[in-house]
């Protein structure tokens, strides 16, 4: 093993720097007590997030991220789906108190990426490194060419995370308006569920760039007519 720190930069969004305060919860509450307290827990070492895309997998390794970053502890993040990535990389990590990889499911079924995530599991275990594990499949044999890896994926907790309803999603817009000091009406909020992008990630963006437009039109309140101003709408 080398002791090089490699450096990934993190894909931050206008919404801000995901964090455990602002991550919509749905019924993802488990995996978020789980990611939250990984930090401070003497028996879980090892996560293992999964589910379809907008389901907050991403959020959570990014905010574990920025909380271990904050304790003074080191963590690596990674999106595995970044093609450029070296399969190399994996051996430079047990310098790390945290490693989070990201969208594992890019590499399943290569066998030197599947050799390597086999090997940094065993090498968390033998010395003080954690790692969270987001994918879009699960830890199942047939999933994975080397079985090996399969088990050891689920050697710690395995969370499924569920995509939010429209109810909590409408909850997740109400939550980010009134972090921002915004007055988004409900009304606004229903219009934008119905003719803009579905997913949470956008309509949470919409939300940022309404407050950045209201604040510059000194507007007090977001209203429709406000929204179709702003935004391309379906």
């Amino acid at each position: 093993m080398t002791t090089q720190h490699p450096q990934i930069p993190l894909p931050l969004t206008d919404a801000g720097s995901p964090g455990f305060g602002n991550f919509s919860i749905g019924e993802n509450g488990l995996a978020l007590d789980m990611v939250s307290g990984l930090q401070s827990s003497d028996t879980v070492r090892q996560l293992f997030l999964w589910g379809g895309e907008q389901c907050g997998k991403s959020h959570l390794l990014l905010a574990a991220h920025q909380q271990w970053l904050a304790a003074g502890l080191r963590s690596f993040y990674a999106s595995l789906a970044d093609a450029a990535l070296p399969v190399t990389l994996i051996d430079q990590l047990d310098v790390y108190d945290l490693v989070l990889l990201d969208d594992i499911h890019h590499i399943a079924r290569q066998s030197d990426w599947e050799k390597a995530l086999f090997n940094l599991i065993n090498f968390s275990r033998e010395g003080d490194c954690k790692v969270i594990f987001g994918s879009q499949i699960a830890p199942s044999a047939e999933n994975w060419d080397l079985p090996d890896l399969a088990s050891r994926l689920s050697w710690g907790p395995v969370l499924k995370l569920q995509v939010l309803d429209d109810e909590a999603i409408q909850l997740a817009m109400m939550d980010a308006a009134q972090h921002r000091g915004m007055q988004l009406d409900t009304e606004a909020i229903n219009y934008l569920q119905k003719r803009y992008r579905r997913d949470v990630k956008s309509l949470l963006q919409a939300v940022a760039t309404l407050d950045t437009e209201s604040i510059a039109a000194g507007r007090a309140r977001v209203t429709i007519p406000f929204v179709k101003q702003c935004l391309v709408l379906d």
